[in-house]
């Protein structure tokens, strides 16, 4: 990564090993290069040793010193293994225009301070050169911002909020059955508190049951988190941003056990104090266990559990459906059977002429290939790299454009056969072929959007445009294709424009090999590679469906792992229904064996225990329904092609915990109708 000498200094990192670079390296015109090392770096490929300061390497045919090397865990920005001076002055940062600063800010200013700032100073910029700089800005954002983008950090507090959800579901399941367990234990602690037991006694010996519950549980929840981060890590594996430092730390841990100890004081105080209050003249009837206060209670704390598996299942529901519907956008190409392998030209040696010939002698070898029905190379690798943008004008309205140009479009530069190779659509006119060299008439290709954007309503093959500000060189419009996504499927297709590789000779290519089984192809292709250029570093290979599988896994992610969560609290919801439901019947034992013995139908013993558990499920479903259309906004930014109040989704939520709490209520209402009455009347 090439840095400037305070890149260091900036973050606020210093080397384990000898120094970064200073100002006088970072200057034009030193006569020898520096060079940092990352410690992954430096323990891989130099055995860690403590004597490399000073010592020359050779990196893209360029020697440079080493002076230090970095500590561990330091690879800024994501995937640094070196860093070299960026001189400021060399030609390839004075023609582009794109640079990435980080700077402190001083005390007491602020962002928007810094941001006004800055643009001021890119207005005198473009004062002093109107012909390189007009029309151009610059922006500042937060670092945090810059490094965990808002739509990733809003992701991650869905989740925390999901996680939420499901501890408090668990805790109010663990708080009915402390509820029940206390009425189930009335006559001993009306016993205990006879004899001389105060109510602080009770509730320190109801509230110390639950704490131990609830260290258990914690203690459990720790070990079963050590398994699931290394099974996320899997799954998440070079999809996720920093998932790799995701880890069980001190901090975490301490977090987990707050949250335990707060759910335990919070979820098991209320249990013991309703298990306490007791009144002793009513010790001697035992029909009274079953009161009315404690039944409601439960219900109440259901009905919750109801709610909150509510929000969690729409929520799922609407992040799943939107991943089907963003796996099912057409990219605009043909992305099956595809085999993406990146080439930096410069590492075979060449220069611009020399890498248009060695692309084409690759692409002619790799084409005889067997099993390669056809090659071709764009500048972009499709859903791995971040695409090229750059300004477009039509030439009549030169006049009355800014400087900057007109409307920006996306580029590719490409060779002939890339349309062939990536399935592409020319719609219009024809595509590049051999003849559209340097020396040749310069031509352009764009996609449908763009010739909209420029000629609504008018065909655009054999207009010009000026590509790059007004200062651009015109080019003829030769075909129009298809709309394409290489880079995300998430967003609408950026207007393109494709230019021959011959005539924009960018260095770093992505050579695109379709061919039954990308797998079987890659091998032949290293091969080849060894053969027409030894010394070049073989690429890492990956298909072009791998890639987009890739692009969309951090909506995969949230999908699955909100899925995971919501079935697990549609599980415990079920499992509060089922418990409470039963424990009622269990406490109405002699009402329905009363019923029973009188004549009442079992079909009528069903109906009136279903009733209990629909009445509960329905008093939850409305307040779930209602928290649900108030909080899946939040998740608008996360959604595609899906509105956050999606009445079908909501409806077949609403339809499924409708169906579980049935299946949870049929049990217990079919063991009751079937109670032998003369057993129940015996019952104590």
């Amino acid at each position: 990564m090439p840095v400037s000498a305070s890149f260091f200094e900036v973050l606020g990192v210093m080397p384990a090993l000898g120094r970064t670079f200073t100002a006088a390296e970072d200057l034009p015109g030193t006569s020898s290069r520096r060079i940092v090392l990352s410690h992954a770096l430096w323990q891989a490929r130099f055995g860690a040793s403590t004597v490399i300061v000073d010592r020359m390497v050779t990196i893209d045919r360029v020697r440079f010193i080493i002076t230090g090397v970095m500590p561990p865990g330091f690879a800024f920005p994501a995937g640094a293994e070196a860093w070299v001076p960026a001189v400021p002055s060399s030609p390839e940062m004075a023609e582009g225009k794109a640079l990435g600063m980080i700077g402190r800010l001083r005390e007491g200013v602020t962002i928007d301070q810094a941001r006004a700032d800055l643009r001021a100073a890119a207005v005198q910029v473009a004062e002093r050169d109107p012909d390189a700089s007009a029309g151009w800005s610059a922006d500042v954002t937060t670092f945090r911002e810059w490094l965990v983008p808002p739509r990733f950090r809003q992701a991650l507090f869905v989740l925390l909020a999901a996680i939420g959800c499901l501890l408090l579901l668990a805790c109010a399941n663990v708080a009915n059955l402390l509820l029940a367990q206390a009425s189930r234990r009335q006559g001993e602690l009306r016993l205990r508190a006879a004899l001389g037991a105060t109510r602080s006694r009770l509730v320190r010996l109801l509230f110390t049951e639950s704490a131990l519950l609830a260290a258990l549980g914690s203690t459990l929840g720790v070990f079963l988190a050590m398994w699931l981060i290394v099974a996320i890590r899997a799954i998440g594996e070079g999809r996720i941003p920093r998932l790799d430092q995701v880890a069980l730390q001190t901090p975490v841990l301490a977090f987990a056990a707050a949250v335990g100890l707060l759910s335990c004081v919070i979820f098991g105080i209320a249990p013991a104090l309703h298990g306490s209050h007791l009144e002793l003249r009513a010790s001697l009837d035992q029909n009274l266990r079953f009161t009315r206060r404690g039944h409601r209670a439960r219900g109440a704390i259901v009905a919750v559990e109801v709610a909150l598996a509510m929000v969690l299942l729409t929520a799922a529901g609407l992040l799943t459906v939107s991943f089907a519907r963003l796996a099912a956008v057409d990219p605009g190409f043909d992305t099956a059977n595809v085999l993406a392998v990146p080439v930096e030209l410069h590492d075979a040696g060449h220069d611009e002429a020399q890498a248009v010939r060695f692309l084409a002698e690759l692409m002619e070898r790799v084409r005889a290939l067997p099993g390669v029905d056809a090659a071709g190379a764009t500048s972009t690798n499709p859903f791995r790299q971040f695409g090229f943008r750059n300004s477009v004008t039509p030439e009549e309205a030169r006049a009355y454009a800014p400087p900057s140009g007109l409307v920006r479009a996306g580029w590719r530069a490409v060779t002939p056969d890339y349309f062939a190779a990536a399935g592409v659509r020319v719609v219009e006119g024809r595509a590049f072929t051999a003849n559209d060299r340097d020396e040749q008439a310069r031509v352009v290709m764009i996609s449908q959007s763009l010739a909209k954007e420029l000629w609504p309503g008018r065909t655009a093959v054999g207009r010009r445009i000026l590509w790059g500000g007004l200062t651009g060189r015109p080019r003829e419009v030769i075909g129009v294709t298809g709309d394409i996504r290489d880079v995300t499927v998430g967003e609408e297709a950026v207007p393109m424009l494709f230019v021959p590789h011959a005539q924009v000779p960018v260095p770093s290519m992505t050579l695109l090999v379709r061919g039954p089984g990308p797998e079987r192809v890659a091998p032949l292709v290293q091969s080849t590679l060894r053969e027409i250029a030894p010394g070049m570093p073989l690429p890492a290979m990956s298909s072009v469906e791998r890639n987009r599988a890739r692009a969309s896994a951090g909506p995969r992610f949230n999908a699955w792992l909100l899925g995971g969560f919501s079935l697990i609290a549609a599980g415990l919801a079920a499992t509060g229904i089922y418990a409470m439901l039963a424990f009622a019947i269990s406490e109405r034992r002699r009402e329905i064996a009363v019923r029973l013995a009188l004549g009442a139908r079992p079909g009528r013993i069903v109906q009136m225990v279903l009733s209990d558990g629909i009445r509960l499920t329905a008093a939850g479903l409305v307040s779930g329904l209602i928290a649900a259309a108030l909080l899946t906004r939040y998740l608008e930014t996360l959604l595609f092609e899906v509105k956050p109040s999606d009445p079908v989704i909501f409806a077949a939520v609403g339809a499924a915990l409708v169906a579980l709490a049935a299946v949870a209520s049929v049990i217990p209402a079919r063991q009751a109708s079937r109670m032998d009455p003369l057993e129940g009347l015996r019952a104590d």
